[in-house]
């Protein structure tokens, strides 16, 4: 894998940003051990549009925890996706009064410069979004508002109304910037829910959803109650539960597991082994 870390400029942020970047390379198996012959522009030939992955952070994270504290270079290696790990502040991923539109940045500006930039399928079923807590919330509302980008939409630990709740009841939190001005009960765009009910009548464009949480996240409850409601109005989806925390120990194993769920043809298979 290659690991990239960028710092653009953003038009819909009206600052410079940090993005990092992981990308399927060639492999030593793919060049031949025994070989004096080098096989490298086989490789490049045939490998020039890659499915890529929309990875987001939590609250008070940054575009290189995802490196840091999982395994995700090693699975997107195994599975020959292109990652993106967009650095988005504590701003829940929506467009606010400051200025700082990140709803437009991550679903229009980012896969423009990202297309530009690297050899990404634009396919919206090779087009996927995911996140872990206020990035795993980001990612169900955004796969769910913008169907026509992403076909496949996952959240991990996801916030589903805890960071409305605490800005409704709490004079500041991390999280007011993004909200300012803001009428929390009446703004459709930030219910999930919401956004789900109206996804059941564009069937032939719905993201398909992945959620998973550990049964001792204080999201848990939180997330039951959505994949209950999910069940409710007949949207299917997966749900992943199990003995877990809100922690990178449930996000590294849930992410492997979402990159296996993922319609991904792994690096095995191509080579033949």
């Amino acid at each position: 894998m290659a690991s990239i870390s960028l710092k653009i400029y953003s038009a819909a942020l009206k600052t410079r940003t940090n993005v990092n970047v992981i990308i399927p390379t060639l492999l030593p198996a793919q060049d031949g051990m025994n070989k004096r012959e080098h096989e490298f522009s086989r490789f490049y030939e045939t490998h020039g549009c890659y499915p890529v992955l929309y990875l987001l952070h939590g609250t008070y994270g940054d575009e290189g925890d995802w490196q840091r504290f999982s395994r995700i270079e090693d699975y997107a290696r195994h599975h020959n996706v292109v990652v993106v790990m967009p650095y988005g502040e504590n701003g829940a991923y929506r467009n606010a009064k400051s200025g700082k539109d990140y709803e437009v940045y991550i679903t229009e500006e980012l896969p423009k410069v990202i297309q530009w930039m690297f050899p990404v399928s634009k396919k919206r079923e090779d087009t996927y979004i995911a996140g872990l807590s206020m990035g795993g919330g980001g990612a169900v509302r955004l796969g769910l508002s913008h169907p026509e980008i992403y076909g496949y939409t996952i959240g991990l630990s996801a916030d589903f109304g805890l960071i409305t709740e605490n800005v409704k009841n709490n004079e500041f939190t991390v999280w007011s910037h993004a909200f300012e001005g803001v009428d929390l009960d009446a703004d459709e765009t930030l219910n999930s829910y919401k956004l789900a009910e109206k996804a059941m009548t564009e069937e032939r464009n719905r993201t398909r959803l992945y959620l998973a949480c550990g049964t001792e996240d204080f999201l848990y409850q939180e997330n039951c109650r959505f994949h209950e409601y999910l069940d409710e109005i007949g949207y299917e989806h997966a749900f992943s539960t199990r003995e877990g925390n809100h922690n990178w120990d449930f996000w590294d194993s849930e992410i492997k597991k979402v990159l296996d769920w993922l319609p991904l043809t792994p690096i095995e298979q191509e080579l033949g082994f």
